[in-house]
């Protein structure tokens, strides 16, 4: 597991920092980094210009909606992030020294800082919370369908490539980048409903009761106390609210 990095110097910082989050989760993966390159500062200055948002490239979380297919699924391979406030630690990140063969800094020229810069909002991808339900009209005309949460669960954010700050932070960059609201952990409650319209004779329905997420990409950025800088590409998932996927066949 991760564990907060405390050597930090009093000197040179880099322009942007992350803001946090008053609700946290920790980000418990140890990936490797994916690409280390030296510098002598961070330039965070200035919006990172390819951050706009991108065309619908999940499912439509429109209510009431009936699908013609079952949900999309996100394609990376994901690591989730425990939902539990009280582990929402920085990542313990390796390799605090310049690579080898490299002319270092002398240490303790910069500040040590970690942060996450957003590049992109995708879509939104429903995450399953029990078994899915299913009903079939075996009558010669339409029906109205309702389907009820058998179970509840809570589920958090997932991620793609390592990041460098608690997970609060990443979601806090993300949310006010783009004008969106992601939390660190939603809830879907027992008992929760659905009500489908106008199924057509001979159609099942199948209802999917979870969470819909957001997925965004950034990279995360870690300048050591050297002024070594090592950056990852990542991608996330972040949780918004609770709701329900449905689709025939």
């Amino acid at each position: 597991m991760f564990g907060g990095l405390t050597n930090h110097s009093t000197r040179k910082k880099p322009g942007e920092h992350v803001r946090l989050l008053a609700g946290s989760i920790v980000f418990a993966s140890a990936m490797v980094l994916g690409i280390s390159t030296p510098a002598l500062a961070a330039d965070t200055t200035s919006s990172p210009v390819a951050a706009t948002a991108t065309p619908q490239d999940g499912n439509d979380d429109s209510a009431g909606l009936l699908n013609t297919a079952p949900p999309a699924t996100p394609t990376e391979s994901l690591s989730d992030a425990p939902i539990d406030p009280a582990l929402d630690d920085e990542p313990d990140i390796p390799g605090d020294t310049c690579a080898p063969g490299q002319k270092c800094p002398a240490a303790g020229d910069c500040d040590e800082s970690k942060w996450f810069k957003p590049a992109s909002l995708g879509g939104k991808y429903h995450f399953a919370v029990g078994a899915g339900q299913a009903n079939y009209n075996g009558t010669h005309e339409k029906q109205d369908m309702d389907f009820t949460a058998k179970v509840s669960g809570t589920v958090g954010a997932s991620f793609s490539g390592q990041i460098t700050t608690k997970v609060s932070a990443v979601l806090a960059e993300v949310s006010t980048q783009f004008s969106v609201t992601l939390h660190a952990s939603v809830t879907a409650e027992l008992g929760n409903a659905v009500h489908v319209k106008n199924v057509p004779p001979g159609k099942t329905v199948h209802a999917q009761y979870g969470v819909w997420r957001r997925k965004f990409t950034g990279t995360a950025y870690y300048q050591h106390h050297t002024c070594y800088l090592t950056h990852n590409n990542v991608t996330g998932y972040g949780p918004m609210y609770v709701g329900w996927y449905t689709w025939d066949e």
